[in-house]
Protein backbone atom coordinates (compact mmCIF):
# COMPACT_ATOMS: atom_id res chain seq x y z
CA UNK A 1 0.00 0.00 0.00
CA UNK A 2 1.39 3.41 -0.91
CA UNK A 3 1.13 6.60 1.38
CA UNK A 4 -0.79 9.22 -0.37
CA UNK A 5 1.66 12.53 0.37
CA UNK A 6 0.46 14.57 3.21
CA UNK A 7 -1.78 17.88 2.47
CA UNK A 8 0.41 20.83 2.46
CA UNK A 9 0.14 22.48 6.78
CA UNK A 10 -0.66 25.70 4.76
CA UNK A 11 -3.94 26.00 3.58
CA UNK A 12 -4.74 27.76 0.73
CA UNK A 13 -7.48 30.59 1.08
CA UNK A 14 -10.24 30.33 -1.37
CA UNK A 15 -9.93 33.73 -4.21
CA UNK A 16 -11.82 36.59 -3.64
CA UNK A 17 -12.66 38.32 -6.57
CA UNK A 18 -12.87 41.39 -5.09
CA UNK A 19 -9.68 41.09 -3.61
CA UNK A 20 -8.00 40.23 -7.20
CA UNK A 21 -9.54 43.32 -8.54
CA UNK A 22 -9.00 46.02 -5.98
CA UNK A 23 -4.74 45.01 -5.56
CA UNK A 24 -5.23 46.72 -9.74
CA UNK A 25 -7.55 49.10 -9.14
CA UNK A 26 -5.51 50.68 -5.97
CA UNK A 27 -1.98 50.52 -8.04
CA UNK A 28 -3.53 52.58 -11.16
CA UNK A 29 -5.46 55.12 -7.92
CA UNK A 30 -1.95 55.47 -6.55
CA UNK A 31 -0.78 55.82 -10.12
CA UNK A 32 -3.47 58.65 -11.10
CA UNK A 33 -3.27 60.67 -8.15
CA UNK A 34 0.95 60.45 -8.33
CA UNK A 35 0.29 61.54 -12.09
CA UNK A 36 -1.85 64.54 -11.13
CA UNK A 37 0.51 67.32 -10.41
CA UNK A 38 -2.50 69.81 -11.22
CA UNK A 39 -3.66 69.86 -7.96
CA UNK A 40 -2.98 72.97 -5.73
CA UNK A 41 -1.36 72.81 -2.58
CA UNK A 42 -3.97 74.67 -0.16
CA UNK A 43 -3.99 73.71 3.47
CA UNK A 44 -6.95 73.11 5.28
CA UNK A 45 -7.68 75.84 7.87
CA UNK A 46 -8.16 74.22 11.77
CA UNK A 47 -11.37 74.58 11.47
CA UNK A 48 -12.14 72.67 8.48
CA UNK A 49 -14.29 69.93 9.62
CA UNK A 50 -16.89 72.58 10.56
CA UNK A 51 -20.43 71.18 9.26
CA UNK A 52 -20.88 74.76 7.81
CA UNK A 53 -17.62 73.85 5.43
CA UNK A 54 -19.13 71.14 3.95
CA UNK A 55 -22.33 73.60 3.13
CA UNK A 56 -19.71 76.46 1.59
CA UNK A 57 -18.40 73.67 -0.50
CA UNK A 58 -21.31 72.27 -1.22
CA UNK A 59 -22.42 75.13 -2.77
CA UNK A 60 -19.16 76.08 -4.74
CA UNK A 61 -19.28 73.07 -6.52
CA UNK A 62 -20.93 74.41 -9.29
CA UNK A 63 -18.23 77.45 -9.50
CA UNK A 64 -16.38 75.68 -12.12
CA UNK A 65 -15.12 79.51 -13.32
CA UNK A 66 -14.27 82.30 -11.18
CA UNK A 67 -12.90 85.60 -12.44
CA UNK A 68 -12.31 83.94 -15.54
CA UNK A 69 -9.90 81.29 -14.16
CA UNK A 70 -10.78 77.57 -14.19
CA UNK A 71 -11.26 75.35 -11.06
CA UNK A 72 -8.21 72.74 -9.86
CA UNK A 73 -7.83 70.62 -7.62
CA UNK A 74 -6.44 71.37 -4.07
CA UNK A 75 -4.85 69.24 -1.48
CA UNK A 76 -6.46 70.35 2.02
CA UNK A 77 -10.19 69.88 3.40
CA UNK A 78 -12.97 72.28 3.05
CA UNK A 79 -10.28 74.20 0.32
CA UNK A 80 -11.41 75.35 -3.35
CA UNK A 81 -8.87 77.09 -6.19
CA UNK A 82 -9.23 78.71 -9.44
CA UNK A 83 -5.74 78.96 -11.38
CA UNK A 84 -4.06 79.47 -14.83
CA UNK A 85 -2.87 76.88 -16.51
CA UNK A 86 0.92 78.66 -15.01
CA UNK A 87 -0.54 78.81 -11.76
CA UNK A 88 0.64 82.47 -11.80
CA UNK A 89 -2.59 84.20 -11.37
CA UNK A 90 -4.85 82.23 -8.06
CA UNK A 91 -7.76 82.34 -6.34
CA UNK A 92 -7.46 80.61 -3.26
CA UNK A 93 -10.30 79.66 -0.67
CA UNK A 94 -9.73 78.05 2.57
CA UNK A 95 -12.82 77.69 5.16
CA UNK A 96 -12.93 77.42 8.84
CA UNK A 97 -9.86 79.98 9.65
CA UNK A 98 -10.05 81.88 12.72
CA UNK A 99 -12.82 84.19 13.68
CA UNK A 100 -11.97 87.81 12.85
CA UNK A 101 -12.92 89.54 16.05
CA UNK A 102 -13.99 93.10 15.71
CA UNK A 103 -11.94 95.04 14.00
CA UNK A 104 -10.46 98.83 12.82
CA UNK A 105 -9.46 97.08 9.40
CA UNK A 106 -10.87 97.84 5.84
CA UNK A 107 -14.15 96.27 5.50
CA UNK A 108 -16.17 95.76 2.07
CA UNK A 109 -19.83 94.25 1.76
CA UNK A 110 -20.44 92.72 -1.57
CA UNK A 111 -23.49 91.22 -2.34
CA UNK A 112 -24.42 91.14 1.44
CA UNK A 113 -21.36 89.44 2.37
CA UNK A 114 -18.98 91.53 4.98
CA UNK A 115 -14.81 90.63 3.91
CA UNK A 116 -12.16 92.50 6.00
CA UNK A 117 -8.57 93.27 4.67
CA UNK A 118 -5.73 94.17 6.67
CA UNK A 119 -4.30 96.52 3.50
CA UNK A 120 -5.61 100.04 3.19
CA UNK A 121 -6.23 99.58 -0.31
CA UNK A 122 -8.02 96.81 0.14
CA UNK A 123 -5.71 93.80 -1.19
CA UNK A 124 -6.10 90.45 -0.42
CA UNK A 125 -6.51 88.15 2.04
CA UNK A 126 -9.96 88.58 2.56
CA UNK A 127 -12.13 86.81 5.32
CA UNK A 128 -15.90 86.90 5.85
CA UNK A 129 -16.74 89.06 8.97
CA UNK A 130 -19.52 88.18 11.11
CA UNK A 131 -20.14 84.53 9.42
CA UNK A 132 -19.36 80.99 11.25
CA UNK A 133 -17.08 79.52 10.33
CA UNK A 134 -14.76 82.28 8.54
CA UNK A 135 -13.72 81.91 5.23
CA UNK A 136 -10.45 83.43 3.78
CA UNK A 137 -9.98 84.22 0.14
CA UNK A 138 -6.09 84.78 -1.11
CA UNK A 139 -5.54 85.82 -4.56
CA UNK A 140 -2.26 86.44 -6.79
CA UNK A 141 -2.00 87.59 -10.45
CA UNK A 142 -4.01 89.97 -12.54
CA UNK A 143 -7.18 89.32 -10.47
CA UNK A 144 -8.85 91.62 -7.93
CA UNK A 145 -11.36 91.64 -5.39
CA UNK A 146 -13.93 93.02 -7.55
CA UNK A 147 -13.78 90.33 -9.62
CA UNK A 148 -13.84 87.33 -7.18
CA UNK A 149 -15.79 88.10 -3.87
CA UNK A 150 -19.05 88.75 -6.06
CA UNK A 151 -19.07 84.64 -7.37
CA UNK A 152 -18.42 83.63 -3.99
CA UNK A 153 -20.88 85.44 -2.42
CA UNK A 154 -23.40 82.86 -2.61
CA UNK A 155 -21.59 80.48 -0.85
CA UNK A 156 -20.59 82.04 2.04
CA UNK A 157 -23.56 83.85 1.98
CA UNK A 158 -25.79 80.73 3.38
CA UNK A 159 -24.00 81.19 6.66
CA UNK A 160 -26.08 83.21 8.93
CA UNK A 161 -24.66 86.94 9.60
CA UNK A 162 -23.46 87.03 13.21
CA UNK A 163 -22.15 90.35 12.66
CA UNK A 164 -21.66 93.50 10.36
CA UNK A 165 -19.25 95.62 9.47
CA UNK A 166 -20.01 99.52 10.48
Amino acid sequence: MTSLPRPSARRRRPCRPGAVVAAPVAALAVLAVAGCGSAVDVPAAEGAADPGCAEVLVLLRDVDELAGLPRVPTTGQSTAAWASDDRSTRVELRCGVELPAPTTDACVTVDGVDWVTADEQGSPPFTTYGRAPATRVDVTGDVTAGDVLPGLAGAVGALEAQRACV
